[in-house]
C-alpha cells in the first residue's frame, strides 16, 4: 500500500446497537474513504508513548514516519480493499499485536468521525485531570476505557475503546464494553455512544465492527477541563510545526509544513521520495504557539466554513492533508 498515492477505498463494517427489547441489532456498511483521509487520522492520532519524550520534540516527526511506515508494510490493496499483506507473515505474535493496535487506533479515529459526527478522538490518558495533578490514567475499577470523542458543536462527549487482530474476537469485544462501562458521565453527561471499535481480517481482507455498549452499568464520573481536552488533541500536531525539518510556511492564511517521507516498498527506486503537507489557518497556528487551548476551544466550535488549500483534505479539527 502506498498511502501517498491519491486513490479512495472501501472497506466493509459490522455496526452493531444496544435495543432495550431486542438485545444487540446490526447492520453491515460498505464505506468508502481517501487516502488523504486514512492519513488525516494516523498523523492526528496522538498515542500515550509521547508523555515519557516531553522534552524531545522531534520525536513526533519519527513517530509519524513510524506510523505510515506500519500501515504501508501491514496492508496491501486490490482494487479498493484493503488485504492483510503477506509481508508481515514471518513476524511474531507480539511484533503483530503492536500492528494490530495502531491499526485499531487509525481505523476508531476514522469510523467515529464518519459513522458517529465525533470531530475529535484522544487518549483519556493524555487529558489532565482538573486539578492538574495528574493524567486521568486509572480508575478504582479493574477495566479503563481507552479514548474520548468530542463533538463541540453540539458539546457531545463520547467514550470508545480501540481493538485490533487478525481475527474477530468475541472475547475482546466483551471486554471492550466492560472497559466502556466503567465511565459513568463525562464532564457530567453520559457518553453518546460508547462504542467498540475492532478492525480485522476476513479471508485476509481488512473488515471493522463496532459495538455499542449498553449503558447499563454505573461507572464512575470523569472530570476535566474542556480546554485540556484540546491540549491533549493538539500538542502532537503543535509539536510537528515546532520540528526544525518541518519547513514552516506562510503563504495567504494557511500555515504549511512539509515532511519527506521515503519509500518503504522494495518495488520503488531509492532515489525517488514523496512529501507530505500538514497544514492549518494562520489563526490556529498562532493560538496553538501561545498554548493559548482555551481559546482554541472557543474558535472550534464555529469552525464549519474553514477553507483549504485546494486538492487538500481537512478535518473538522481544522488540520489538513495534502
Amino acid at each position: 500500500m502506498i498511502l501517498t498515492e491519491e486513490k479512495n477505498y472501501t472497506i466493509s463494517l459490522e455496526k452493531e446497537e444496544s435495543d432495550s427489547e431486542n438485545g444487540l441489532t446490526g447492520n453491515t456498511i460498505e464505506l468508502e474513504f481517501s487516502n488523504k483521509e486514512l492519513l488525516h487520522e494516523i498523523i492526528t492520532c496522538g498515542m500515550p508513548i509521547q508523555r515519557l519524550t516531553i522534552a524531545y520534540p522531534e520525536k513526533k516527526r519519527l513517530e509519524m514516519l513510524y506510523k505510515v511506515f506500519l500501515v504501508e508494510m501491514a496492508l496491501d490493496t486490490e482494487g479498493d480493499r484493503l488485504k492483510k499483506s503477506q509481508k508481515t507473515a514471518y513476524l511474531d505474535s507480539s511484533e503483530k499485536s503492536v500492528i494490530s493496535y495502531y491499526m485499531g487506533m487509525f481505523f476508531t479515529k476514522l469510523l467515529s468521525h464518519r459513522l458517529y459526527g465525533d470531530e475529535y478522538l484522544t487518549h483519556l490518558n493524555l487529558i489532565k485531570k482538573m486539578d492538574h495533578s495528574e493524567y486521568n490514567d486509572f480508575f478504582a475499577s479493574e477495566w479503563r476505557p481507552e479514548m474520548v470523542g468530542y463533538n463541540p458543536v453540539d458539546r457531545s462527549w463520547s467514550a470508545w475503546e480501540a481493538k485490533g487482530g487478525s481475527n474477530r474476537r468475541e472475547q475482546a469485544l466483551k471486554k471492550g464494553t466492560q472497559q466502556l462501562e466503567a465511565i459513568g458521565t463525562l464532564n457530567g453527561v453520559k457518553p453518546d455512544p460508547a462504542v467498540v471499535c475492532m478492525t480485522y481480517y476476513d479471508h485476509s481482507y481488512l473488515c471493522g465492527i463496532l459495538r455499542q455498549a449498553s449503558g447499563k452499568a454505573d461507572g464512575e464520573p470523569v472530570q476535566f477541563h474542556t480546554e485540556d481536552y484540546f491540549e491533549a488533541y493538539y500538542h502532537p500536531i503543535r509539536e510537528l510545526f515546532f520540528d526544525r525539518e518541518s519547513n514552516l510556511r506562510l503563504y495567504d492564511s494557511f500555515a504549511e509544513v512539509t515532511f519527506t517521507i521515503p519509500y518503504f516498498s522494495d518495488n520503488q527506486e531509492q532515489t525517488e521520495e514523496r512529501r507530505i503537507q500538514i497544514g492549518m489557518s494562520r489563526e490556529l497556528l498562532q493560538k496553538l504557539m501561545d498554548a493559548d487551548y482555551k481559546v482554541i476551544a472557543e474558535m472550534r466550535k464555529k469552525a464549519d466554513k474553514e477553507k483549504c488549500p485546494e486538492g487538500a483534505y481537512m478535518g473538522a479539527d481544522g488540520i489538513y492533508i495534502r
